[in-house]
C-alpha cells in the first residue's frame, strides 16, 4: 500500500474515532497541504496525490456491507430493532439494528443505517426505508423473527405504522 493511501486511511480512522463528520477530511487535506507548501515547498506535490477521505470512507463503508451481508447470508434468524428520532434542525433519523443467529449458534447484533429522512415520517416512508435495507443486505423476510421498536407513533400504529405494513406485507 502506498504512502498516499496509508495517509488517507489514518485520517479517515481518526475522524471516525472521534465521531467528527467526514467532511472534515477534506478540511484536514487542505490544511496538510497549505501546512506542507509553508514548511517544505518542494515537497507539497506529495500531497496533492492523497486520496479524498471521503472516498476512502466510501471503501471503508462498502467493506463493512459486504462483511454484513456475507455472515447475513448465514441467519437462521434475525430480529429488527428500529429507533426513530429528530435532531436539532428537525431531521428524522431512523436507526436500524439488526441482530441475527446463525445455525452454529454464532449470536451476531450491527446497527445496519442510520437513515435520514428528509420530510414525512409516516408508516409508509420508514417501511420503505428499513426494506431498503433489508434489500441491500439480501436479508429474507421469512427470517424475521421480531421488530422491536421505540414506541414511536409511525412505527406502532395499528392501522398504517411501520409495524401494519410489515403485518400485511407477511
Amino acid at each position: 500500500m502506498s504512502a498516499h493511501a496509508k495517509i488517507s486511511y489514518l485520517i479517515s480512522h481518526k475522524i471516525a474515532r472521534n465521531s467528527k463528520p467526514f467532511p472534515d477530511g477534506e478540511c484536514i487535506k487542505e490544511c496538510s497541504f497549505d501546512s506542507a507548501e509553508l514548511i517544505r515547498p518542494e515537497k507539497k506535490e506529495a500531497f496533492e496525490n492523497v486520496p479524498t477521505v471521503t472516498r476512502r470512507s466510501g471503501e471503508i463503508a462498502r467493506i463493512l456491507e459486504l462483511q454484513l451481508q456475507n455472515r447475513a447470508f448465514n441467519f437462521v434468524l434475525l430480529s429488527l430493532d428500529l429507533n426513530e428520532s429528530c435532531d436539532v434542525r428537525d431531521t428524522a433519523r431512523l436507526l436500524i439494528l439488526v441482530r441475527g443467529i446463525t445455525t452454529n449458534f454464532e449470536i451476531m447484533e450491527e446497527l445496519e443505517a442510520m437513515q435520514l429522512i428528509k420530510g414525512t415520517t409516516i408508516g409508509n416512508d420508514l417501511f420503505t426505508e428499513v426494506n431498503a435495507c433489508l434489500d441491500m443486505l439480501g436479508l429474507k423476510r421469512d427470517k424475521l423473527a421480531g421488530v422491536t421498536t421505540d414506541g414511536c407513533p409511525n412505527l406502532m400504529g395499528k392501522n398504517v405504522g411501520f409495524l401494519k405494513r410489515m403485518q400485511d406485507r407477511n
